[in-house]
């Protein structure tokens, strides 16, 4: 049998200086030139090792955060967009749930978080033997527990029970491990971020901008804890965000989140950094010195006209979401401000004055060029263009932009910006949703105010939400209106709904593709066959057999 491993044979480090800022923290560097003895040696050593660890979870491409396997796959299984078909097979598979064990996305992400993974082990493994300031030993141990702990959180949430591995993989013999128990993987997961909140910093200085700090550690233990509900300790977790040492806060303005504009603001609590660093031109698939470091998530979601690859369109209950609750007469929008940010339409059809985006785009020539492709919907998906109008999808792209071909990342000016893993507003949410699963009603009335305000809602009285069953449906309205398009709808889907029982028919109502084959399995996804072919010892979740 042919073994895995990969994750021996080769460690791709990043390059990084004492004295570089954030954006060259990024730089890639290929060690297999010096002996493991000569590496480990220094404290830089441990930081490119460290960096290293980074690499496969923000790559602009592959991966969990990478734009074309897993933003494009973990959005396309929410209830607010429609994908369209015709594109890549494997996208569509997990899009329509007719994936299987052979996904080629799939396979993707799984083996980059065991990339981070195996790196975390082997650097937890070195550190102690590395000459170096005690105090620092302690943070980079901890950094390297919070890149471990995220790894298998989105393990965890996605394929459930998979392989532990706590130590280096040595041997081909080593690489074999049987599958945890999902409850064993979310274990491992709050002790690992349990540990690296408390040593990490706060904050970071503007050189270390965009590495873990405490307050991320916190945000995913207190996600964590909502997804083993284990209401208590999320809400006491979440709380700890909300005062000293920490200052997170909403930006005034929603867009500020999803631009160039206001990069590690106030509302930031864990952010990947993309910079006009490496060859644009160059491979998607490989780690090396000269690795692009775009953002090129806009190249997925952009119309034609903007030299985008137009994948997506806002689903019909997203739109009629949207809408349902105008704001006040008078107000400088006719709807809630998030929907300004999030989507584009033509604004005359709802009683408003026309926009446009891009380079001046009116948006009826946006809609021409993308026509072609919107027409592969049809039959199997209803895009109702009627009712409300037609919309396409604003977050993400360069729309924002006044510049030719802004989502073409071939183009003149590809994107350069963060991407906001974790915004303080999933953080008020989670609180909010902690709080009345807890009886703090009030508390939680007060989140999703914050939210509202924001938006430019007025705010719900607790006679509005009275008790539990409303205040949950406010925090559906209002999860899915602050986080679309953020890799975050599935999770609460399937926390919310336990069963395929009571998910297909919300998912069928709400005229999510393939709903009509929704079942059991796809609260996870299949170990990959790679997996099972590399691992004689892992076996396959009972319901995929």
């Amino acid at each position: 049998m042919k073994r895995k491993y990969q994750y021996i044979a080769t460690l791709t480090l990043l390059l990084s200086a004492m004295s570089c800022n954030e954006k060259d923290f990024l730089t890639q560097n290929d060690p297999n030139k010096v002996t493991e003895t000569m590496f480990w040696k220094d404290e830089n050593s441990v930081l490119s090792a460290l960096a290293a660890t980074y690499s496969p979870l923000r790559p602009s491409l592959y991966g969990y955060w990478g734009a074309f396997t897993g933003i494009q796959d973990i959005n396309s299984l929410g209830d607010d967009v429609f994908t369209i078909p015709g594109g890549e097979p494997a996208t569509w598979g997990v899009a329509s749930f007719t994936n299987d064990e052979n996904n080629s996305d799939l396979n993707d992400i799984f083996n980059n978080l065991y990339k981070v993974v195996h790196r975390a082990n082997l650097l937890l493994s070195k550190i102690d033997g590395v000459g170096m300031d005690g105090a620092k030993k302690a943070q980079y141990t901890a950094e390297t527990k919070f890149l471990r702990g995220l790894a298998y959180f989105i393990l965890a949430a996605n394929w459930g029970g998979v392989p532990l591995r706590t130590a280096p993989v040595e041997t081909t013999d080593g690489y074999a491990a049987p599958c945890a128990t999902r409850e064993d993987v979310w274990k491992l997961v709050i002790s690992d971020l349990s540990e690296a909140a408390g040593v990490l910093p706060p904050v970071r200085d503007a050189k270390e901008k965009g590495r873990a700090t405490s307050g991320a550690a916190l945000a995913y233990l207190g996600k964590a804890y909502m997804f083993t509900e284990d209401y208590v300790k999320a809400e006491n977790t979440l709380d700890l965000l909300n005062a000293a040492p920490y200052a997170y806060d909403l930006v005034p303005d929603f867009e500020d989140n999803f631009t160039d504009k206001n990069e590690f603001n106030v509302e930031s609590v864990f952010e990947w950094t993309f910079a006009p660093i490496g060859d644009q031109y160059g491979a998607w698939s490989v780690e090396s010195a000269n690795s692009p470091m775009y953002n090129y998530l806009p190249q997925f979601i952009g119309p034609p006209s903007a030299g985008g690859w137009f994948k997506y369109v806002p689903s019909n209950y997203m739109v009629r979401e949207f809408v349902k609750e105008p704001r006040p007469a008078g107000s400088d929008t006719k709807y809630d401000k998030r929907m300004y940010a999030s989507m584009m339409w033509k604004r005359s059809v709802l009683g408003e004055p026309d926009a446009t985006f891009y380079d001046n785009q009116s948006f009826d020539r946006m809609w021409t060029s993308a026509i072609s492709t919107i027409v592969r919907l049809h039959p199997g998906t209803k895009l109702d263009t009627v009712t409300y109008g037609r919309f396409l999808i604003k977050k993400g792209t360069n729309a924002w932009r006044n510049v030719k071909d802004a989502d073409n990342y071939w183009g003149a000016t590809p994107s350069t910006a963060n991407f906001r893993a974790f915004r303080f507003a999933e953080v008020l949410l989670l609180r909010a949703e902690a709080a009345v699963q807890n009886g703090h009603n009030g508390k939680a009335i007060n989140d999703i105010n914050r939210i509202r305000r924001r938006a430019g809602l007025p705010d719900k009285t607790a006679g509005e939400l009275p008790g539990k069953p409303e205040i949950m449906k406010e925090i559906d309205h209002q999860k899915l209106l602050e986080l679309f398009f953020e890799q975050n709808r599935v999770y609460d889907l399937r926390r919310w709904h336990k069963t395929a029982g009571e998910l297909a028919p919300v998912l069928q109502s709400r005229e999510k593709q393939g709903a009509n084959v929704f079942g059991a399995k796809h609260y996870f996804f299949p170990i990959p066959a790679s997996e099972l072919k590399s691992n004689p010892k892992a076996d396959q979740h009972s319901l995929w057999k």
